[in-house]
């Protein structure tokens, strides 16, 4: 059978080669006889690669692909798809469906937005009769086909309880591409995603966010943290929910924790059967299956806005999966640990005690305003954590513990730091680990303290009275952030890179990150007897215990003479015997402290497997972080006596008169 091809008119063969190569492309696009063919083949053809590849030429390698069904799916995907600074093809369904490629195109020239995007209209090639499963099959087979053409770097679509998003999936996983399904009220809130490199695009599924609460008996207070949570835009990801309650935890708890639905994942229940505490209870409730496992770690007094997954993606993938220009930025970015929800308005290890902070009263004269920063402060009150840095704190604290309840052979402190009064919470610890290791957190700097989570100091084991929360609440309660400004506040609408964060230290205080990890070099010298090392995660370093101090070896004692007594009466000759057994005894007694002595001191880290269990006795250790914030609830309730009284000076004049006073 002859197959005649249509021919093109105005094609003519004698202009030059970059005329022709023109002529041709819109022969192949406008030709009503070749896309008739076009509308035949199930299958990429030699033309289709020609076309390719004088694509590529004009535009670059590197496009995204978005599959568009109707109006609705195209108005929520046009602010993202026009940040982007390369090639963008666009697949629409057809005017059956509700969008034509014509209409949208005329769109896209009006608003400027189409110099980069190339439009697919495939309506034409799909049967309008059949149920909506054989429609989106035959739909998903196109978009097969062309995305073999187009080679994209992601697919976008509207996540949806449709058969094409299954479908859609489905091809991703077969094609081993990145498909990225939005819903459609979430894509407003991911506008980030065209500030992303691709190589950080291609990993988007790669993070494993998990939510990890901690609740004792406060349904009330659970209630709240997890309906703010099922509020929340998870951008179509699958986010687990793991709850871990307390030996105490109450009737009302249990069946609110069992009952409660969760739409965005697995739900997951823990009950203790023996009273752990606060610090087993934080520590033990996650440990990473793999170094791309994450955890939002939360106590039950806590409340989370509705942007805090958005947060924490946009951070973790901007932080985590970006390359790095410099391989000191590669190394610089396995110093953070996590990233907080909450800003604090408190300063916590200042010898004198707590201390308000403002970040501006550091920044704003190095940097520009919103900048957010990166601290060496560990955050307790929502924030995600890493799994290299946690795994490294399990291990680290199990020894340090066991340490401590044994032969207490370690020596690990942090100079001028309050935290050394904490003898039972976790962060005395991790302050230790981040400290001698010179790690940093990321956090959040938006205008009046706007924060993805809150502490609504609750009253329970800690806090006694309601009287005093409600005095001091002003100080810790933060604003959450509901109205999505994330990129409108940042500098330049965007995460800045790594190396342009600024760095805190435990204190407050600006500092590089080279004076970071020179002051945990020297101290290093002053807590462990092992040479330091950096970017393993493993702590056993830093738990090399100095010998204890030498003591003195006495002298043998000389064989005392015969001593003859005359009496009187009746001569008797006394004489001093020693037993030969003790006299051996001593003498191997001596060999062993000589063959210490002379033996070359080698230093060796602690090695838990092998050191002695002490029974648990069950009982509550309290938080000696959480009584120090008890103990200095007048501080804060006289803070805030001070603001009311005096309503013409503002708020942060205290806090930097508060600040100068602590420097001096």
């Amino acid at each position: 059978m002859t197959v005649s091809l249509p021919s093109h008119p105005h094609l003519d063969f004698h202009d030059n080669n970059n005329d022709q190569c023109q002529r041709i492309q819109n022969a192949y696009t406008h030709n009503l006889g070749w896309k008739h063919l076009r509308s035949l083949r199930t299958s990429p053809t030699t033309l289709d690669y020609r076309q390719t590849t004088i694509r590529n030429n004009k535009y670059g390698l590197d496009t995204l692909l978005f599959v568009l069904d109707g109006p609705d799916q195209a108005a929520a995907y046009y602010p993202l798809m026009c940040r982007f600074g390369y090639t963008v093809h666009v697949i629409v369904s057809g005017a059956e469906r509700g969008l034509s490629g014509s209409i949208l195109k005329t769109t896209l020239e009006k608003t400027g937005c189409d110099h980069r995007v190339i439009l697919h209209d495939v309506g034409n090639r799909i049967s309008a009769t059949g149920d909506e499963e054989t429609w989106s099959m035959e739909m998903a087979s196109i978009v097969t086909r062309l995305s073999r053409v187009f080679r994209p770097r992601a697919t976008f679509y509207i996540q949806r309880q449709h058969p094409l998003s299954h479908a859609l999936k489905t091809m991703a996983e077969n094609e081993k591409t990145v498909a990225i399904g939005l819903p459609a009220d979430d894509v407003i809130h991911a506008l980030w995603i065209s500030d992303l490199p691709l190589e950080a695009l291609e990993q988007w599924h790669t993070p494993d966010i998990n939510l990890v609460v901690i609740t004792d008996r406060r349904p009330h207070s659970l209630s709240r943290l997890l309906q703010s949570a099922e509020r929340s835009f998870f951008l179509g990801d699958q986010v687990n929910l793991m709850i871990h309650m307390e030996q105490s935890s109450d009737a009302v708890t249990r069946m609110h924790v069992g009952q409660f639905p969760w739409q965005h994942g697995k739900k997951i229940l823990r009950h203790r059967i023996r009273k752990g505490g606060l610090m087993p209870a934080i520590i033990e409730s996650w440990y990473p299956k793999h170094n791309d496992d994450y955890a939002v770690i939360l106590e039950d007094d806590i409340s989370v806005s509705p942007l805090f997954y958005v947060w924490a993606k946009y951070s973790i993938l901007q932080y985590r999966y970006t390359s790095a220009q410099t391989k000191e930025e590669e190394d610089l970015r396995k110093m953070m640990y996590g990233v907080s929800l909450y800003s604090p308005r408190n300063l916590e290890l200042h010898p004198a005690g707590r201390r308000p902070f403002h970040p501006d009263n550091v920044l704003l004269n190095h940097y520009p305003p919103r900048m957010p920063y990166v601290s060496q402060v560990p955050c307790s009150w929502g924030a995600v954590y890493f799994p290299e840095h946690w795994r490294e704190f399990h291990e680290y604290l199990t020894i340090r513990l066991m340490d401590l309840s044994q032969d207490q052979l370690l020596n690990v402190t942090v100079p001028k730091s309050r935290s050394e009064r904490w003898k039972k919470s976790w962060k005395k610890y991790f302050i230790e680990l981040v400290y001698l290791r010179a790690y940093v957190m990321l956090y959040p700097n938006f205008q009046s303290f706007e924060s993805f989570s809150t502490n609504h100091l609750e009253t329970g084991t800690h806090v006694k009275t309601n009287v005093k929360r409600l005095n001091a609440i002003s100080a810790f309660l933060v604003p959450l952030m509901q109205r999505d400004t994330i990129l409108a506040q940042l500098p330049n609408h965007r995460l800045p890179t790594y190396s342009d964060l600024p760095v805190l230290d435990l204190w407050g205080y600006l500092r590089t990150h080279d004076e970071l990890d020179e002051t945990a070099s020297q101290w290093h010298t002053r807590v462990s007897t092992c040479p330091r090392t950096t970017g393993t995660f493993d702590p056993q370093d830093l738990l090399c215990p100095f010998p204890p101090p030498e003591v003195p070896v006495p002298e043998p004692p000389k064989k005392p003479k015969k001593i003859k007594t005359v009496y009187a009466v009746e001569p008797i000759e006394y004489v001093t015997m020693y037993n030969n057994n003790q006299q051996q005894q001593q003498q191997q007694q001596q060999q062993q402290q000589q063959h210490i002595m002379d033996e070359e001191y080698v230093p060796q880290p602690i090695d838990v497997a092998i050191m002695p269990s002490e029974p648990d006795d069950g009982s509550n250790l309290w938080d000696d972080h959480w009584l120090d914030l008890l103990g200095e609830l007048d501080y804060m309730n006289e803070l805030y006596n001070r603001v009311h009284s005096r309503p013409n000076e503002d708020l942060r004049d205290i806090l930097t008169a508060d600040a100068e006073l602590d420097l001096d």
